[in-house]
């Protein structure tokens, strides 16, 4: 079903003027205190902001109404826009990792008092970003990517906070280079599952969830419905789920209630509510999927099908 894409676009332009807000305390402290982990997150964040601003872009342009070139609208530039933002986060990630290298080698003196504040501080942010956007998610990929890109932030700022707290207490200083590696190695794993998700909806694979058996079987509950064949179950955005099928029935001039029927069953049972059907008898399928029609008998004897092109 679609979701609210005012209300997404929303919280989306709310997370981004608090995260790119922080951004700029956050490096200005970890520069001050020569705190890597703090300007790693940093880094993280500046990432998760441009992250942002290519949602927000996103969901805006989602919210243009369908026109005769782009009959479905254009909420496929949520899912278009991923793998910018994954090519990002793999960038900032390497970056990260060999400056903490980097930093093991060398290990400069951290400030850590300073540290620890702007570390809480990012923790109380990060959260309150995961709250704003986590009630959007399951519609919208982009914002379930920010909303994952917070939750990890956080776990970056606790890794910021406790390396500082180590140090505080006469550890090793070289625990803020291996919290800013952490933090590297959280980004990539979550990388590559948001790439996987555009990957399988660009693929037009079948939502999550959705098994075209299942759908298939709970047609046949269905009064007059003989069959559901030529399933094709696909999203042209994680909130915009679409079917289109073959439906055989027992008697056509019963069409009208049975198709209804259907589209309820799918709408409610399975969340679809882009559906395509298009109604036959057995006799007419079986005439289809013979290269046969009801009108044979005006076609020339001894005439050849034309090939079909591949698609």
């Amino acid at each position: 079903m679609h979701a609210h894409p005012g209300q997404a676009r929303n919280a989306l332009l709310a997370g981004l003027i608090v995260t790119a807000a922080f951004v700029v305390v956050e490096a200005v402290a970890g520069f001050l205190t020569n705190s890597l982990a703090l300007l790693s997150d940093a880094g993280h964040m500046l990432a998760d902001s441009g992250g942002l601003v290519l949602a927000l872009g996103a969901a805006t342009l989602a919210r243009r109404p369908a026109s005769g070139r782009h009959t479905y609208g254009l909420a496929r530039f949520e899912v278009l826009v991923v793998p910018l933002h994954v090519v990002i986060l793999m960038c900032i990630a390497g970056y990260i990792a060999f400056e903490s290298v980097s930093h093991l080698r060398n290990t400069p003196e951290v400030d850590t008092t300073p540290v620890m504040l702007v570390g809480a501080a990012g923790l109380a942010v990060n959260l309150a970003v995961v709250r704003l956007l986590h009630s959007h998610g399951s519609h919208n990929l982009n914002v379930r990517a920010a909303t994952l890109e917070a939750t990890v932030d956080a776990v970056g700022s606790v890794a910021v906070i406790v390396s500082a707290g180590i140090i505080a207490l006469g550890g090793w200083e070289g625990i803020d280079a291996v919290a800013g590696l952490a933090i590297a190695a959280l980004v990539v794993p979550r990388a590559l599952t948001l790439l996987k998700a555009s990957g399988e909806i660009l693929l037009e694979s079948a939502p999550a969830g959705v098994e075209p058996g299942a759908i298939e079987a709970a047609a046949l509950d269905v009064e007059g419905v003989v069959a559901l064949h030529d399933v094709h179950v696909w999203s042209i955005a994680p909130s915009f789920p679409a079917l289109s099928a073959h439906v055989e029935l027992q008697d056509v001039t019963c069409t009208e209630h049975i198709l209804t029927d259907l589209a309820s069953l799918f709408r409610e049972r399975f969340g679809i509510g882009h559906v395509t059907l298009q109604p036959e008898t057995p006799a007419l399928h079986a005439a289809m999927e013979c290269c046969l029609s009801p009108d044979a008998g005006l076609v020339p004897s001894g005439h050849e099908h034309q090939p079909v092109a591949p698609r």
